[in-house]
């Protein structure tokens, strides 16, 4: 029997989890891990909160995850003691035996804010690996694959939950779809799906 983990996929925003991790976090579910969402905004910076809020939750639900939500400035996260403090309580809190966090490549400035902070509060974890959001465009080179064949469709209904953010390229079915069989391309796998990642630290 397989033991028991406790997984943590931390977002800076509604639907960054759902657009890098999602089908990973499928995975995990169906094996009868313990799955958790930290979502740090409201994701208020660009459309009304509320919706955003119910997007997440809707979302997690497909899993029957636990999500964590929090109320850092959309936009104005900082790699200080504030984002550090939230982070370090859902560590100290869950205990998880793997996270997952945003690359430092990403050009998104909540992100690499997010990926700072979490440095600091993740330096006890055992696991811990880095995604690719649609906004990591520089230097990210993944070693680590989770093939998601059997979970491309939830994840791909997981990000159209998030009606609030069409419109944007990357939220386009074809678009998630495209980015997990180019993964899957990567390491030769055709009519595969896969979740990349670069693994930060792994003690076994």
């Amino acid at each position: 029997m397989i033991p028991v983990k406790k997984i943590l996929a931390i977002g800076p925003h509604p639907d960054d989890i759902e657009l890098a991790c999602f089908g990973t976090m499928c995975r995990f579910a169906a094996e009868w891990h313990e799955v958790h969402f930290l979502v740090l905004s409201r994701g208020e910076g660009w459309s009304n909160w509320l919706d955003r809020t119910e997007e997440a939750r809707a979302s997690a639900a497909l899993l029957e995850c636990t999500l964590h939500m929090e109320d850092l400035p959309d936009r104005y996260m900082s790699d200080g003691m504030e984002t550090i403090t939230i982070l370090e309580k859902y560590i100290e809190m869950i205990q998880p035996d793997l996270v997952f966090i945003p690359s430092g490549n990403d050009v998104h400035q909540d992100h690499r804010a997010v990926y700072q902070a979490a440095l600091v509060a993740i330096r006890l974890v055992n696991e811990v690996y880095l995604y690719q959001a649609p906004s990591t465009t520089m230097g990210f080179q993944p070693t680590v694959y989770f093939d998601i064949t059997e979970y491309i469709k939830m994840k791909v209904q997981a990000v159209k939950i998030h009606s609030s953010q069409w419109g944007k390229v990357y939220m386009a079915d074809r678009a998630v779809e495209w980015l997990a069989e180019y993964r899957a391309f990567d390491i030769f796998r055709n009519d595969r799906f896969m979740e990349a990642f670069e693994p930060l630290r792994i003690v076994r």
